[in-house]
């Protein structure tokens, strides 16, 4: 077993928690390797792995943080299909598999092979103008009008055929894994992790009749510029990646690999819906 250790900086725990890891990794001779601003953080240069580099040379990926850091993992991933565990030690957590408190256990279950992976799909973007641009989105991928505080003219295409156009703030177009995210903030519908299905969702539609949609993932979608001048602001799994530039275009399709996350069979995806966001929970009234 050869484990990739991925860290949020800004979580207090952070610290703590790689270094729990990698003592009980040097204990059993396990090969271990930090993220190289981990790595800095608790002083084991002699273990510190470029981000870009860290999913070649192992075979397992943990990620210690929340949500985002199962991103970051994920993008360190790439298209090599490597299992993520993801370590929560934030407030919300929604992807992740376990706590600060029960890693050794989840260490002890990863060495003897006690777990399964669930297979997350993934969106590819390419941006028509950069033929090498493709980028990877476990998430979802948000265009919109960035700094501007004025609506942009945005046309959709699916399978080249003209599904609408869009006067709104901006869309995000999500995968299952990132219906739960942005997109449920702004009135998107709740996708199972464990279907294959691509959500586009308007960012305030200046117009009451546009609501999301859910495309087969076979689907290619187009998405153009209208608008004549300016640009608009592309980001992929949270980060701005680049801009659209009038009459631009992008493409969105399902990606040919998968993001796999490790699972150890304690919960469902409805337990964490009823857990982390309250699904069907009622206001308690002032008596």
């Amino acid at each position: 077993m050869k484990l990739g250790l991925i860290g949020h900086l800004d979580r207090p725990l952070v610290g703590e928690a790689a270094e729990q890891i990698v003592k009980w990794c040097e204990q059993r001779n396990i090969f271990i390797r930090l993220c190289s601003d981990l790595a800095s953080l608790v002083r084991r240069g002699d273990l510190s792995s470029d981000k870009s580099e860290i999913g070649k040379n192992c075979d397992i990926l943990i990620s210690l943080g929340g949500d985002g850091s199962i991103l970051s993992a994920a993008r360190a991933a790439g298209n090599q299909s490597i299992p993520i565990l993801g370590v929560n030690l934030g407030s919300l957590g929604f992807l992740t598999e376990t706590t600060q408190d029960q890693i050794i256990v989840a260490l002890e279950r990863l060495r003897d092979g006690k777990y399964r992976t669930e297979d997350r799909m993934v969106l590819e973007t390419s941006f028509l103008s950069d033929q090498n641009a493709d980028l990877f989105a476990l998430n979802d991928v948000v265009i919109d009008h960035g700094d501007s505080t004025n609506l942009v003219h945005i046309d959709l295409f699916a399978d080249d055929e003209f599904v609408g156009s869009y006067n709104v703030d901006g869309i995000i177009i999500s995968t299952p894994t990132g219906s739960t995210a942005y997109s449920l903030s702004v009135g998107g519908p709740i996708i199972s992790p464990l279907m294959e299905a691509i959500a586009v969702n308007p960012i305030s539609p200046h117009t009451l009749t546009l609501r999301p949609i859910i495309f087969p993932p076979d689907n290619i979608l187009t998405i153009k510029s209208g608008d004549a001048k300016g640009f608009l602001r592309v980001s992929v799994d949270g980060r701005v990646v680049g801009n659209l530039d009038a009459r631009q275009e992008i493409k969105i399709n399902r990606a040919a690999h998968k993001i796999k996350l490790i699972r150890f069979g304690d919960r469902s995806f409805y337990s964490v819906l009823r857990n982390k966001l309250h699904w069907g929970k009622r206001p308690l009234l002032n008596s």
